[in-house]
């Protein structure tokens, strides 16, 4: 029997390892929280911790969290986590039906990832030098995105999707990481607020994550 095999036979609800503050680990909480997933195990690794399962699977904790695992089935790219969590558990849906649509949510969660994520990792792990310089850029970019969703409820528009979930957790992490939006960017903060609000963004949160706001 294979590796994976024999930690589906252990493991009767679907599992996903996760940091308790990392950014990538929480937009899939964040994911699982908006789908109110009772059978949905979450354990949580700090960074140097091991766990038997993921070493049987030849899985790098230190650089590969989060992880879902589903019977036979582990993924480790983040945004096939999300849409597989979408498409397995499809109520309420978090992507757009129309074809094209799908395509610019997807798009739309790498730029997140690519632009904002990135910056926030340099703010958090960078030099004194890099953090100022990846403030600005966050800054800019977030101001840019103020000014291109207009008074749209969600990133897409009426309907919470998995653009809002990649957005979320960047947003609830800038005071922490010392970011001030300006104030033409009012409907950013309006934005935010109506994620913060929602009650699966808050079941979402650890205990870490509920400081950043402190």
């Amino acid at each position: 029997m294979s590796d994976s095999a024999v930690l589906a036979s252990r493991r009767a609800y679907l599992t996903i390892f996760s940091r308790p503050a990392g950014l990538l680990s929480h937009l899939v909480r964040v994911v699982v929280r908006e789908k109110n997933l009772a059978n949905v195990n979450i354990e949580f690794l700090r960074p140097g911790d091991d766990n038997e399962d993921l070493v049987h699977l030849k899985v790098d904790t230190a650089s590969e969290l989060p992880v879902l695992i589903d019977r036979q089935l582990v993924l480790t790219d983040v945004r096939t986590i999300i849409e597989y969590i979408d498409e397995r558990f499809p109520h309420p849906p978090l992507m757009p039906i129309d074809p094209a649509e799908r395509a610019a949510a997807r798009q739309a969660i790498e730029e997140i990832r690519g632009e904002f994520y990135k910056m926030v990792d340099i703010i958090e792990n960078g030099s004194a030098a890099k953090v100022r310089a990846a403030r600005k850029t966050l800054i800019s970019g977030l101001t840019g995105l103020a000014t291109s969703m207009g008074r749209r409820k969600y990133f897409l528009g009426s309907d919470m999707s998995l653009v809002d979930c990649a957005m979320a957790p960047v947003l609830w992490r800038l005071n922490t990481l010392g970011v001030k939006m300006p104030a033409s960017a009012e409907n950013l903060s309006e934005y935010a607020q109506r994620l913060f609000t929602r009650p699966a963004f808050k079941a979402s949160l650890t205990e870490i994550e509920e400081g950043f706001q402190g």
